[in-house]
C-alpha cells in the first residue's frame, strides 16, 4: 500500500491559500513617492494605483485569470493525488500538478526582473525629454528614482522620487508551494522505487 504523499497535500493546500492571500496582498509591491504611485504585481491580481485611482490592464487581467485557473487546477490535482496516490490516474495528476507552481513562480520572477529594465527604455522612448535610470526600481529594498528632464531651453533638471519595493507573504506562500511540489515528486519517485523493489 502506497502511503499518502504529505508533501503533495500541503503543496496543494498552499496553492489555494496563495490564491486567496494574493487577493488581499500582491506578490510584489512597489511604492513610488508618498502615495503617488503604487504598483501591485501578482500572477493572479495585478493593479496600478495612481494618485488614488486604481486601474488594471485588460490583457494582464486575462493572463491573471488564466494563472488562477492553472494554479487552482494544479492544487486540486496534487490534493487528489496525495489522498489516492495508488490509483492508476494518480501519476498523471502528479505530473500535471507538481510542475505548475514552478512555472508560475519562475515566470513571475523572470517577467518582473526583465520589466524593471524594460520600463526605463519605454519611458525614454515615449518622453524624449526624459531620461530614466535602469532598473527603474529595485527588485527589493529602497532606492531613489532619478529622472533627467530637458526643457525646450536646453535646461536640464533632475527629479528624484523615493521608491520602495518588497515581496509579500503571498509570494513566499507560492514559493513554498513550489518547493513542496518538488519534494512531492521526489517522494513519489522514492516510494514508487521502493515498492517496485519489494514486489520484485
Amino acid at each position: 500500500m502506497v502511503k499518502m504523499n504529505w508533501f503533495a497535500l500541503i503543496s496543494g493546500v498552499l496553492m489555494f491559500a496563495t490564491v486567496i492571500s494574493s487577493k488581499f496582498s500582491p506578490w510584489w509591491r512597489v511604492q513610488i513617492g508618498s502615495d503617488l504611485i503604487t504598483v501591485n504585481v501578482d500572477p493572479f491580481f495585478t493593479s496600478f494605483n495612481v494618485l488614488g485611482t486604481i486601474s488594471v490592464i485588460p490583457l494582464i487581467s486575462a493572463l491573471n485569470i488564466g494563472a488562477v485557473a492553472l494554479f487552482i487546477a494544479s492544487g486540486i490535482a496534487l490534493t487528489v493525488y496525495a489522498i489516492k496516490p495508488a490509483e492508476k490516474y494518480s501519476k498523471h495528476l502528479l505530473s500535471f500538478g507538481w510542475r505548475r507552481p514552478l512555472e508560475v513562480v519562475f515566470t513571475f520572477i523572470a517577467a518582473l526582473a526583465s520589466s524593471l529594465y524594460v520600463a526605463p527604455t519605454v519611458i525614454n522612448m515615449m518622453a524624449h525629454s526624459t531620461v530614466a535610470s535602469t532598473p527603474i526600481v529595485p527588485l527589493i529594498g529602497s532606492s531613489i528614482i532619478q529622472l533627467s528632464l530637458s526643457s525646450f531651453l536646453n535646461v536640464s533638471t533632475k527629479v528624484t522620487i523615493p521608491a520602495t519595493a518588497t515581496f509579500t507573504q503571498s509570494f513566499f506562500l507560492g514559493a513554498a508551494a513550489a518547493v513542496l511540489s518538488i519534494l512531492a515528486r521526489i517522494y513519489h519517485h522514492i516510494i514508487l522505487g521502493a515498492k517496485k523493489k519489494v514486489e520484485a
